[in-house]
């Protein structure tokens, strides 16, 4: 029953020896964690880059509104609308 399993294991192997699959499955692990490491980092650059764009975004709107404040000074109704939606963004 041992022989046979013996078998069955090195069949599925496809009778590679243990040396073989043992180096095949370290280098499998050294790829996982490198790939891992590069998700992690491009992960932490995607959220830098996300943190950015939010600031320049904000900036933006925010001299958009005094634009718009500045060149609708007659119109009262207009202003409160904008000042609106901008606290509404």
């Amino acid at each position: 029953q041992y022989q046979e399993e013996i078998q069955e294991l090195n069949e599925v192997a496809r009778h590679r020896p243990r040396s073989t699959l043992v180096m095949g499955i370290q280098q499998e692990n050294r790829q996982i964690r490198e790939l891992q490491q590069e998700n992690k980092e491009l992960r932490t650059s995607l959220e830098e880059h996300q943190s950015a764009l939010e600031l320049i975004m904000s900036k933006y709107r925010e001299q958009m509104f005094r634009l718009l404040m500045a060149s609708k000074k007659d119109e009262p109704s207009i202003i409160m609308k904008l000042k609106e939606q901008h606290s509404k963004v």
